[in-house]
């Protein structure tokens, strides 16, 4: 047998086997990505600790505890409060008419300041729009209440993810880099490009969007807005989305404190949601970005939606990793293919 054949059926039975690996590790994927992710962002952590402890091992435990506390706790807390609004929203949407009410004084008073919409827009159109959007939400936050055993074993194939790519993360990048193709320059400037946009894109975007989140929430907690918590989270998402941003969420709470008589809170709420709402994306994002990755907030928006489409909600964090990592590839692609072509 000569040795290109030997290469060929060795390369075919190591194809067959990340083939059935894949299957295999499939429905644990978007753990272990999120695992990543999560050791990308809280390695300095881990880095200023082991300062204080002696063992890595000591160092990834206090670190991985540190994060359940300040991450998942909270997440799951926010979620459930999150679950139990969402059905009491949809439940008062769909009785006895408030939607359509609702939707009929909402064009109401839009019609002062934009004449003829009235004639475009449908009260029953609203309706429908609002109950399609309030059972989305429902049937997609419910469903994490029932398969609590799945859940707590995704929590935790995070967290040893977590652990291990702290304590060990040395010894895999030398590994992935051993079986690399490319040079040792090319591999390292990869990792630095991945580490720097996923650590840029979730301390500009995710960060950014929480804590405009608590901003929104806490603006309709004081003004009266009910539900506070779920437009809150609603308003993270709506953070992310270019040129719109937590406005999606404040402008229809505004117009329902008018709505309701409460012309004074309507008023306040908007001056809130312009200075300790807006202020925010204007003077702490570029802060936390920082030099590390400067990537428009389109490609930005893209990958986190294409992630949660793919891996569900953890990809809003998944989707920045591939992101950068694409990112990483074209950067290099000049140096490895085209000077090779000419």
């Amino acid at each position: 047998m000569s040795k290109s054949t030997h290469a060929n059926i060795f390369l075919l039975l190591l194809g067959l086997t990340l083939f059935v690996g894949y299957v295999f590790l499939r429905p644990y994927l978007a753990s272990v990505l999120l695992g990543g992710v999560f050791a990308v962002v809280f390695y300095p952590l881990y880095g200023l600790l082991l300062r204080f402890v002696r063992f890595r091992a000591l160092g990834a435990a206090l670190t991985l505890l540190l994060v359940v506390c300040v991450v998942f706790v909270p997440l799951f807390l926010v979620t459930k409060k999150i679950a139990e609004e969402s059905a009491g929203v949809y439940s008062f949407m769909t009785t006895n008419g408030n939607a359509t009410r609702f939707a009929e004084e909402g064009i109401a008073l839009v019609s002062k300041y934009i004449p003829g919409i009235e004639s475009q827009v449908q009260a029953a159109q609203v309706h429908t729009y609002i109950k399609g959007i309030f059972l989305k939400v429902v049937e997609n936050i419910g469903p994490l209440f029932s398969k609590t055993a799945e859940i707590i074993l995704y929590v935790i194939l995070t967290l040893f993810t977590l652990y291990y790519l702290l304590k060990d993360g040395a010894k895999f990048r030398e590994k992935i880099m051993e079986f690399s193709p490319l040079k040792k320059s090319e591999d390292e400037k990869i990792f630095e490009k991945v580490k720097g946009t996923v650590t840029s894109i979730v301390r500009g975007s995710l960060v950014v969007g929480v804590i405009q989140g608590i901003m929104t929430g806490l603006g309709f907690l004081i003004f009266g807005v009910p539900n506070p918590a779920l437009w809150g989270s609603v308003a993270i998402f709506a953070a992310i989305i270019p040129g719109v941003g937590t406005a999606l969420v404040n402008i229809p709470a505004v117009l329902f404190l008018a709505i309701s008589g409460s012309g004074t809170n309507a008023f306040l709420l908007l001056l809130w949601s312009m200075s300790a709402v807006g202020l925010i994306d204007n003077f702490l994002r570029p802060y936390l970005i920082g030099r590390d990755a400067k990537l428009h907030p389109f490609l930005v928006l893209l990958s986190v939606l294409g992630g949660i489409h793919v891996f569900g909600p953890v990809g809003f964090l998944v989707g920045p990793l591939f992101l950068s990592f694409l990112l990483a590839l074209l950067e290099i692609y000049p140096t490895i293919v085209l000077k090779n072509n000419k």
